[in-house]
């Protein structure tokens, strides 16, 4: 998968948006996803969280945008212990394709040649595992 205008931070939890570190886990709140069969393309929103230690300069919500997706898992969370874990992304990185019944583990924060699946693990168990052609980040002025 390529990733186009934005990069994972090493440590797992957060990317570089236009120079910009945002922290998927502290600073934003994952609300749903959105995928069309038809166009095989898949959406995942983020809101910018409510807590006063969030920077009012970082984009109100995000999404990432995958294209051309060609295989989908999604694990369902499990007992959470987390208040609102479904809500809090644990990591975000890349996984060998080999291991694509893995749901637990991202192995690096950059895709190479066999490590191109990309991970989405959130504090309650859910995963997000896709391979696509490419991704992007879109921002948005207005919560959705």
């Amino acid at each position: 998968m390529q990733l186009h205008g934005f990069s994972i931070v090493k440590g797992l939890t957060k990317i570089l948006l236009e120079g910009q570190e945002l922290d998927l886990h502290n600073d934003y709140e994952f609300r749903h996803l959105d995928y069309c069969i038809a166009t095989r393309r898949l959406q995942l929103h983020w809101v910018r969280h409510a807590g006063h230690w969030v920077r009012p300069s970082m984009p109100p919500a995000l999404t990432l945008v995958c294209a051309g997706v060609h295989m989908l898992k999604i694990r369902e969370s499990g007992d959470d212990e987390h208040a609102n874990g479904e809500k809090c992304l644990s990591s975000i990185g890349f996984l060998w394709n080999a291991m694509r019944d893995d749901m637990d583990g991202v192995a690096s924060h950059a895709a190479s040649e066999g490590c191109t699946d990309l991970s989405c693990i959130f504090m309650s168990g859910l995963s997000i595992k896709i391979a696509a052609i490419e991704a992007r980040i879109t921002t948005t002025t207005t919560f959705r």
